[in-house]
């Protein structure tokens, strides 16, 4: 794994999706998030979006054959639809390889091979990979640098678990407190409910050198119970409606000008 790293975007290498099988699969979708799923239809309409090789609905398809919703619970067929995506040259489905054969289930466990499925997938874009691949190099490595180029790459491309890991990273070995907050919000906004719950539990408690605030921690913690209730919702101007406070001692970035201030680009962070 010693290589330099090239951030590569997911929507840049994956085939192109077929637009009457995106419609299947956003009626999917959208039948699964309710509050008592028709499974048979979620699986009917993912395969229907698979029989176009639709390969987002081939993933949420095998998700349903592990855990035998909606159809008959089945591993060969989960790593079918998972090889047909490696052939389609699919990142999810190198990373889904990948994570099968880490596991050891419906085919040999091999640590080296995921990791070769790993890495191909986080070449190609995979931001799933990426967060894996990354947490292994900051963690497991000790390489911090290269492992926060695939987090960044991964939360560049709007992953919330990408987002939350760096501000885990920046809180607890950086301490750049008020990075760690950015990205806490950055997971919140994507819809990782435990990016809220750091940020009500800083500002009701008085963590990390911010004063007690109480009507930040009351608008967190609804943030907090409206991520809950609703899986998969996202609140794309969370950053604008509800904006942090800077930081009492190290403004907005501790490895900035104290009266240095966010100006909303991407490289900000």
């Amino acid at each position: 794994m010693a290589y330099e790293f090239k951030c590569v975007h997911e929507k840049d290498t994956a085939p192109p999706l077929d637009k009457v099988a995106e419609n299947w699969f956003q009626q999917a979708r959208d039948i699964s998030k309710q509050r008592l799923p028709d499974w048979t239809k979620v699986a009917q309409l993912y395969q229907q979006a698979v029989d176009k090789e639709h390969w987002k609905a081939m993933h949420n398809l095998a998700e349903l054959y592990l855990r035998g919703k909606g159809v008959p619970k089945d591993t060969n067929k989960a790593i079918d639809l998972y090889q047909r995506m490696v052939e389609l040259n699919v990142p999810l489905g190198y990373y889904d390889m990948g994570v099968m054969v880490q596991r050891g289930v419906g085919v040999v466990q091999s640590d080296k091979d995921a990791m070769l499925f790993l890495i191909k997938a986080a070449d190609m874009g995979s931001p799933h990979a990426q967060t894996r691949i990354g947490y292994i190099y900051v963690y497991d490595k000790n390489q911090d640098a290269v492992g926060l180029g695939y987090l960044k790459c991964a939360a560049e491309q709007d992953f919330a678990d990408a987002n939350y890991k760096l501000a885990t990273y920046y809180e607890g070995i950086d301490v750049n407190i008020p990075v760690a907050m950015h990205y806490y919000q950055r997971a919140a906004s994507l819809g990782e409910p435990k990016g809220a719950l750091n940020i009500r539990d800083t500002f009701r408690d008085g963590d990390l050198q911010y004063t007690k605030d109480e009507k930040i921690a009351d608008e967190y913690s609804e943030i907090l119970r409206r991520l809950q209730d609703e899986p998969g919702l996202q609140i794309p101007n969370l950053a604008k409606e509800h904006p942090l406070p800077p930081h009492p001692v190290q403004g907005y970035h501790a490895d900035k000008d104290i009266n240095w201030k966010p100006t909303g680009r991407a490289d900000d962070y």
